[in-house]
């Protein structure tokens, strides 16, 4: 039986310095709950920034979910990602 794993990558740093992260990741039995847990990441995780966020957009990509979150001088973003684990 495969794992189907639910994966958020954020954004860290500052300025120039900004770099992607694994922030968290489950497993689930089956691609169904797995994407239902993507969506309701994608619509409720708080990342670390922006502080104040104003807006956000969800945007369903082939794996998972886009997410730009606007605070009230920049915008960040995360990953949701959904991915079936491999076997060996």
């Amino acid at each position: 039986m495969s794992t189907w794993w639910v994966v958020i990558e954020e954004q860290g740093g500052a300025g120039d310095g900004r770099g992607w992260g694994v922030a968290d990741a489950a497993g689930y039995p089956d691609r169904d709950t797995a994407f239902g847990e993507a969506y309701l990441l994608a619509k409720q995780h708080r990342p670390p920034r922006p502080s104040s966020p104003q807006n956000r957009v969800v945007l369903r990509v082939g794996d998972g979910y886009l997410v730009l979150v606007k605070g009230k001088t920049d915008v960040w973003q995360f990953r949701v990602t959904v991915g079936e684990q491999g076997g060996g």
